[in-house]
C-alpha cells in the first residue's frame, strides 16, 4: 500500500559529526524566522532555548517538570508552529524552555517530532547524514531487510 509521503530530507555532512543539525523555521506571534535544530533522540520533548522564548514574545501555557541531566526543573511550556523542511508544520505544537542557548541551538526537536516518522543515521564512508521521513512508511531493519552486501553472515 502506497502512503503519500509529506515530508522526506536528509541533512548531509562532510565528516563524521556527534551533532544532527539542520534548519527549521519557527513561527510564533506574527514572527516567522529560521533558526537551528538539533535533533536529540534522547529527550522526551521539543525544546526552545531562553532566547526563542523572549525574541518571540511567548507567554506560557501551563508549566511542567523537567528531567535533565541537571536535574528536575520546573519548565514553561509554550506553543510554537514548527515547519520541518519548508514543507510540514506541526501546528500550536507544546515546546519547553530549556538552557539550550549555551550550545549555540535555538530548538532541539525531541521524540515527540521524531516519534512522528521515520528517522535513520548514518556514518558510511567517514560522513554522517539523517534522514526524516513523514509520515512513517515502513520498517526499518537492517538485520532482516534487503541488503547488497556480498560478505554476508550465515
Amino acid at each position: 500500500m502506497n502512503k503519500r509521503i509529506l515530508s522526506v530530507f536528509t541533512e548531509k555532512y562532510t565528516k563524521i559529526e556527534n551533532r544532527l543539525l539542520n534548519k527549521v523555521v519557527l513561527c510564533a506571534n506574527e514572527i516567522v524566522d529560521q533558526a537551528l535544530a538539533q535533533w536529540d533522540t534522547g529527550a522526551t520533548n521539543t525544546c526552545i532555548s531562553e532566547e526563542i522564548a523572549s525574541r518571540y514574545k511567548l507567554k506560557p501555557i501551563s508549566y511542567a517538570q523537567s528531567k535533565t541531566p541537571s536535574g528536575v526543573l520546573t519548565a514553561p511550556i509554550y506553543l510554537m508552529d514548527i515547519i520541518l523542511n519548508n514543507e510540514v508544520i506541526f501546528t500550536d505544537w507544546n515546546v519547553m524552555v530549556s538552557k539550550i542557548g549555551a550550545q549555540g541551538i535555538d530548538i532541539l526537536i525531541g521524540m515527540d517530532i521524531i516519534s512522528k516518522g521515520d528517522f535513520a543515521i548514518s556514518n558510511y564512508d567517514g560522513k554522517t547524514q539523517f534522514s526524516f521521513r513523514l509520515p512513517s512508511q515502513q520498517d526499518v531493519d537492517y538485520k532482516n531487510g534487503e541488503s547488497n552486501d556480498t560478505n554476508k553472515d550465515t
